[in-house]
């Protein structure tokens, strides 16, 4: 308990230090370094992360409850210090991770779950924020704190995320996708050599790497992967447990498919403009599907019986 209570003070530590400037290349690889040391180094590290998110759409009403922070006499750093430890602590910050926020507001630039923001008057790039996506900014580099974005170039500029990291030119075209439990990096009109995990990675136009628990992979980008850019979500044959995983990153609460309807093909290309109509959509056309449980919390999806 004690190495895994030190494991989190440091993963704190290492949270605030690149919430406060962008990492040296120095302190990138101290980082990794720590972060492959121990299993609990990197089981205190998605705490972390993960935890953060949960701040990011937080409503009036509930900033309020932690306004004891916000109004204390501190340092940013020490604030987000603050912050961390009591989103950690918190079960309730935990359990509802996208409705809870406060990381996004300490970004330069989020979108809020189901939002999608462009950001076109930026001078290094032209930068589209998916759902529930926070970046920092500042002359040369570019901090995808968390979520998804798809990303041009205008000039040469470093670009990093929690898991990943790499030098891109002017006119480079991509897609950066990072949260706690997978990464992934769509290389869009070039190769690139970036760094995932510690180790480093070439990807080629139109392939797209992913990093997670299971390891690293390297494939050809599937249209899902991509498509949001253009506003849409298509797939092929995605199982409906797959279909419901990425179509929840666009709705407030949480929605499971249950085993008996998880592997429900789902084939279409659908307009992201309505998430929820998107879930109307699925349910009246499999008319064997059941959703039940309180919308915006909890709800699952399963087979009438």
């Amino acid at each position: 308990m004690q190495q895994d209570h030190n494991a989190l003070e440091q993963a704190i530590e290492w949270y605030v230090k690149q919430e406060t400037a962008p990492l040296s290349v120095v302190q990138k690889q101290d980082f990794e370094q720590w972060l492959h040391e121990h299993d609990c180094h990197q089981q205190a590290w998605q705490q972390v992360t993960h935890s953060q998110q949960i701040f990011a759409n937080l409503p009036l009403s509930s900033q309020q409850s932690l306004s004891t922070i916000t109004k204390a006499n501190k340092s940013r750093r020490d604030m987000l210090k603050s912050i961390a430890a009591f989103s950690i602590s918190s079960w309730l910050a935990w359990r509802y991770q996208k409705e809870l926020g406060i990381s996004a507001h300490l970004a330069d630039h989020h979108a809020q779950v189901g939002e999608q923001l462009q950001l076109t008057h930026l001078a290094q790039a032209r930068v589209t924020l998916n759902t529930h996506s926070a970046v920092n900014l500042d002359a040369n580099r570019l901090w995808l704190k968390y979520g998804e974005a798809h990303i041009v170039c205008q000039m040469a500029m470093i670009v990093s995320s929690p898991h990943c990291y790499f030098n891109a030119n002017s006119g480079d075209e991509f897609v950066l996708f990072d949260e706690a439990k997978q990464m992934r990096f769509s290389a869009l009109n070039q190769h690139f050599d970036i760094v995932a995990n510690g180790k480093h990675y070439t990807v080629n136009k139109n392939h797209t790497l992913i990093a997670d628990q299971s390891g690293v992979q390297i494939i050809e980008t599937p249209r899902h992967m991509t498509s949001w850019t253009k506003g849409m979500l298509s797939v092929s044959q995605m199982p409906l447990k797959q279909f419901i995983a990425e179509l929840s990153r666009y709705l407030h609460g949480n929605i499971r498919v249950a085993p008996a309807a998880a592997q429900l093909p789902i084939s279409g290309t659908f307009s992201l403009t309505d998430p929820k109509q998107i879930l109307s959509q699925i349910l009246s056309t499999f008319p064997e599907l059941t959703l039940n449980g309180v919308p915006n919390i909890w709800q699952v999806i399963n087979k009438k019986s």
